[in-house]
């Protein structure tokens, strides 16, 4: 199980980062750093509270015509949205496989992927497994996995 002192800490982290990401011009950071922090039960740092006022008090002087102005656009043009929605699906699938097979001592590499890929319906690619297993969006996943790995080997 994972202690709130190490939750606190995973979301100090993840915070900071998507901290980064919206003072880069990354608007949706924004709503993922509120998700986060609300998911979690943990009240708004300062900055946080305050850029979200911002935004809202924009909207109620409409000084801004969409709400992607301010959280950016929810999916990106050019966005196949089934291919997307299956990958969602998926990550946690194969992340769930990959450590089954780690815990049987198996080396997390192509002939992994290739056999996960396999086992999936519908079947997919080794590469495609692999791609989504790396995958940015499957980072927090992976980085979950490994800090129950982690506790519970300790």
């Amino acid at each position: 199980m994972i202690s709130e002192a190490e939750t606190d800490e995973y979301l100090t982290e993840c915070l900071q980062i998507l901290k980064e990401k919206f003072e880069g011009g990354n608007k949706s950071a924004l709503l993922y750093a509120i998700y986060h922090r609300l998911l979690m039960k943990r009240p708004l740092p300062e900055w946080l509270r305050l850029e979200f006022l911002h935004a809202y008090e924009a909207h109620a002087r409409f000084e801004i015509r969409s709400w992607n102005e301010v959280f950016g656009r929810p999916v990106p043009k050019g966005t196949h949205l089934e291919i997307e929605k299956r990958n969602a699906e998926l990550r946690p699938l194969i992340m769930e496989r990959v450590q089954a097979l780690k815990a049987e001592g198996r080396p997390i590499d192509k002939s992994l992927f290739e056999k996960i890929g396999r086992g999936l319906c519908p079947p997919l690619k080794g590469t495609t497994v692999s791609e989504l297993y790396y995958d940015e969006r499957s980072r927090e996943l992976r980085e979950m996995t490994y800090s129950l790995d982690t506790s519970e080997n300790s």
